[in-house]
């Protein structure tokens, strides 16, 4: 099983600059705008969601077991 953790690690003081911190399997620091949180969800970004996730699924698997696992479906919990 692959793992990431996504944690807020810093508020700027006026509040619309975030930090995260990516542990786990993958490791990043992204920093992001407080508008790019309240924007509405693009095509675009739905698309890149779901590449992420299969690459991150297949990170420890075999061709065939990630296929099975991507066909039986995979829960994302928020």
């Amino acid at each position: 099983m692959t793992t990431a953790t996504i944690t807020l690690t810093d508020i700027c003081s006026g509040g619309n600059h975030l930090t995260f911190s990516v542990t786990g399997d993958v490791a990043a620091t992204v920093r992001a705008d407080i508008g790019d949180l309240t924007s509405q969800i693009t095509d675009e970004d739905k698309i890149a969601f779901v590449k992420v996730l299969a690459k991150l699924a297949k990170m420890v698997r075999t061709n065939n077991q990630v296929r099975q696992l991507l066909q039986s479906g995979i829960a994302i919990n928020v």
